[in-house]
């Protein structure tokens, strides 16, 4: 039981970013919680023990295995601002990728001490003599192999409805949803890991039946209705295009620092002229994939069970029944493009585009534009969007092509020979000057990308917009600017055929949709009726930040207005239906 606890103190410890004192504190003010995540180590433990009889072998391999995850939620807690959650195992098949990501001496510290590991369970094994079983002990052994196992099993099921363990727990933590961070912090990093496990993608809101969807059906059929009485075009007559781009954002809007020149200056000219605001990003330093999901889906994160930290990856086998923007652009006849310029794994991209019914999709190995700037191992915005106007250019119908980039992904420095901007204030100036310079290639790139889209023959919609600020600026600059600053990137709906120059403000990637169909003068269906009429009214949120248009910034549902609540609730129902009910909605043809 000792290395049981001494494992819940390393976490811990790892957790507060080596600060021994909050370690001890923890274990002082939460001393029975401790000894409840230390009983689960606990039957990890004795699951090792079981399966090789050797206290010695079990102890390493627990010590090792709260090493690794420490060491994950210490450098994500640091880069990203949250911890590691069970989903992120996922990732070990990039670990190359992961490689890039962490701090050198923690890898070289964790391969050293992998190896030095194995080579005494070699020698400790070799000099070893194997404990003599008999019958009834080889028997004990095996059955109680077989309960650890069913145990771990139990408590993998830690979300689902019912489970005694969590029943045990939810005695003595208070759970908090809207920060995952705070949540390891106030209530462990092993009751955070547990509370993260598989869970139902949205909790049953009360009055969840049948006749409900079909009466939510029938309200906002009544809504499209009336927007698309004064539709009068189509989307098949259009190009559109997504452009998501890697860790854009604009270094001018931090507060606290200074910048010796405009990174972006094109990008400001080409704001003046069409419509443009902020994306209200759900992460900060990385999570990509969930604002790509929120864009693509109109499904916000805010009201899935914040067990769900990672939708691509815990929804993957659900793709193919969710409402996509891939549908309206495949009932309209375009033919579907996916561009990632990087590997096919990352986020289940691959599994994830197949489902979402995408025609083709290209990733740095299929791509005909592989150019990469200076020293930066990443292929370059220009030669992204050349890969996009041969799509164009090469189809004979209309495209939506979707482009996720990747030149401005970490790390910042070593990629550029010359980076003339000097930054002061930010904890790591030259990492703000080299990122600077990717930024400032971007905005050139993007600039140029359009000019062609201004000759083609074709009118075209371009979303171009950022997908999350980085990490680097620390918690006193983040603290000064606040969340909503820190969570705010450049957003533009471009066309080659309007004029539109309408500042729309900030709206999260849900809402994107709408606004597409509103450039394209094209008909809406009833769910995109309901983002429409919720973005009215709360046209940007995400789990403890709601930007409502009459109150501001507020940080709980319970204090917007009772009118916003009601549409939030309504919009819980139908994302209740179909990630986890019935899926009523879908057969009346709600999509």
């Amino acid at each position: 039981m000792t290395v049981s606890l001494v494992s819940v103190f390393f976490l811990q410890f790892f957790h507060f970013q080596f600060d021994f004192n909050k370690a001890v504190g923890f274990l002082d003010y939460q001393t029975k919680l401790s000894l409840l995540q230390a009983i689960i180590m606990f039957i990890l433990y004795m699951w090792f023990y079981f399966l090789t009889v050797s206290n010695a072998f079990s102890s390493v391999v627990l010590l090792f295995f709260t090493a690794i995850i420490g060491i994950g939620t210490q450098q994500k807690s640091l880069y990203r601002g949250e911890p590691l959650y069970p989903s992120d195992i996922y990732f070990l098949k990039d670990f190359t990728f992961l490689l890039e990501m962490v701090d050198v001496g923690i890898v070289i510290s964790v391969v050293a001490v992998f190896i030095a590991l194995i080579v005494s369970l070699v020698l400790y094994f070799k000099k070893r003599r194997k404990p003599h079983l008999t019958k009834n002990l080889k028997i004990t052994r095996i059955v109680s192999f077989a309960v650890t196992t069913l145990l771990l099993f139990y408590i993998y099921q830690f979300n689902q409805p019912g489970n005694k363990v969590k029943a045990i727990f939810n005695d003595h933590v208070e759970w908090i949803s809207y920060s995952q961070e705070r949540n390891y912090s106030q209530n462990g990093v092993v009751s955070g890991l547990m509370y993260n496990l598989k869970s139902p993608a949205v909790n049953r809101p009360d009055g969840y039946s049948k006749e409900k969807i079909q009466e939510l059906f029938e309200k906002y059929s009544n809504e499209a209705n009336a927007i698309n009485s004064t539709r009068t075009d189509s989307l098949s007559d259009y190009n559109v295009v997504f452009v998501m781009n890697e860790t854009f954002s604009d270094p001018l809007r931090i507060e606290g620092m200074s910048i010796s020149e405009d990174p972006m200056p094109l990008y400001r000219e080409l704001i003046k002229s069409n419509v443009s605001g902020q994306a209200l990003s759900q992460g900060y330093g990385g999570g990509t994939a969930n604002i790509e999901f929120e864009a693509l889906t109109g499904i916000s994160l805010e009201p899935l069970s914040s067990n769900i930290t990672t939708p691509f990856i815990q929804l993957s086998g659900q793709m193919k029944d969710l409402p996509t923007i891939v549908d309206t652009m495949k009932e309209n006849n375009l033919n579907l493009t996916a561009i990632h310029p990087y590997n096919t794994t990352m986020y289940k991209r691959l599994e994830n585009y197949q489902s979402l019914g995408f025609d083709n999709y290209l990733f740095q190995d299929d791509m005909k534009y592989t150019n990469r700037i200076d020293e930066n191992t990443f292929i370059s915005d220009e030669a992204a969007y050349k890969e996009v106007l041969e799509v164009i250019n090469s189809s004979g119908e209309k495209d939506f092509v979707h482009l996720v980039t990747m030149q401005n992904h970490k790390p910042f420095v070593h990629k550029y020979e010359e980076v003339e901007f000097t930054v002061e204030g930010a904890p790591y100036n030259l990492e703000v000057a080299h990122y600077a310079k990717g930024i400032q290639y971007s905005d050139y790139a993007l600039d140029q990308f359009l000019r062609e889209i201004d000759t083609l023959d074709e009118k075209t919609i371009v979303v171009f917009w950022g997908d999350h600020l980085p990490s680097f600026y620390g918690n006193e600059l983040f603290e000064r600017n606040g969340h909503v600053t820190m969570h705010e990137t450049p957003l533009m709906f471009y066309t080659n055929f309007s004029e539109d120059t309408r500042d729309i403000g900030t709206i999260s990637p849900m809402f994107f949709i709408g606004h597409v169909l509103e450039q394209a003068n094209a008909p809406v269906s009833p769910f995109v009726a309901l983002l429409q009429k919720l973005e009215v009214v709360l046209p940007a949120f995400e789990k403890g930040i709601y930007l409502e248009r009459e109150t501001k910034l507020q940080y709980d549902r319970e204090n917007l207005k009772p009118s916003t609540q009601l549409l939030l609730n309504e919009y819980d129902m139908i994302l209740y239906d179909i990630t986890t009910g019935k899926n009523y909605s879908r057969e009346l043809g709600f999509y």
